[in-house]
């Protein structure tokens, strides 16, 4: 990485202002529960250790000439490139991973996926092929991006952990553009639309139905989940095309 891009990964005005911004909850939809990725990684629908969203909306016009794929892109970079996640890469990278590699029983094992172990390596334009290795403990479960701009989200979905152990989870991003409070009609060409930009995540025991993680621990994950949120927002406005 550049010295350039380092610098970018730290925290600017973007990042506070999300920071603080931010909406969070201790849920996530129903939509994400039942998912494909959701079924991988927990076959017998067990309890949720941990679950919270973090959303903020934004005016179309300030994301102009972001398509859907390119804001997830960069979403990503700045999630797993950014110095909230630093620490956790550089550990990976030393070897943490081997502790719990990511692995899925039903999900297509190829030894020609893309394994990424570099911030370096991660696209600030287009997602990953479907099946790609981050750090050795995520994977790219699914995505689906909108052709449309209508009022559908675009998606994509990062699992971890295992469902031959006690632990796993799902990270999803998320677009969704829709009208203002005006009625604007929806559309990228349209600057007065909204755009919401979604991380939703939980954290279940595929093999035993029940919880062992302290309210602490989840008042923790939550705070970190909304610091990752605004270093991966940061990364968006960063990568905006000049005008």
């Amino acid at each position: 990485m550049s010295a350039r891009s380092w610098l970018q990964t730290l925290p600017r005005k973007q990042f506070f202002n999300t920071l603080y911004r931010c909406n969070i909850d201790n849920h996530v939809r129903n939509g994400f529960l039942t998912s494909s990725s959701a079924g991988l990684l927990n076959p017998r629908q067990n309890m949720l250790l941990s679950s919270d969203t973090v959303w903020q909306d934004f005016d179309a016009e300030m994301l102009a000439g972001m398509n859907d794929q390119k804001i997830l892109a960069s979403f990503t970079e700045g999630f797993f490139g950014g110095f909230v996640f630093g620490i956790e890469g550089i550990l990976l990278r030393a070897g943490a991973w081997r502790v719990l590699p990511v692995y899925f029983t039903r999900f297509p094992q190829s030894r020609q996926s893309p394994e990424l172990w570099k911030n370096s390596e991660l696209s600030k334009d287009d997602l990953c092929a479907v099946g790609t290795k981050l750090f050795g403990i995520f994977q790219l479960l699914d995505k689906h991006v909108s052709e449309s701009q209508a009022r559908c989200s675009s998606y994509v979905d990062y699992g971890f952990g295992s469902d031959n152990y006690s632990f796993a989870g799902c990270h999803r991003f998320s677009v969704t553009r829709f009208p203002s409070l005006s009625g604007a009609p929806v559309g990228a060409e349209n600057p007065k639309c909204q755009i919401r930009i979604s991380l939703e995540g939980f954290i279940c025991n595929p093999q035993h139905d029940k919880s062992w993680i302290p309210e602490l621990g989840k008042r923790f994950h939550a705070l970190y989940a909304r610091a990752l949120f605004a270093n991966a927002v940061q990364a968006i406005f960063n990568n905006r095309p000049l005008v």
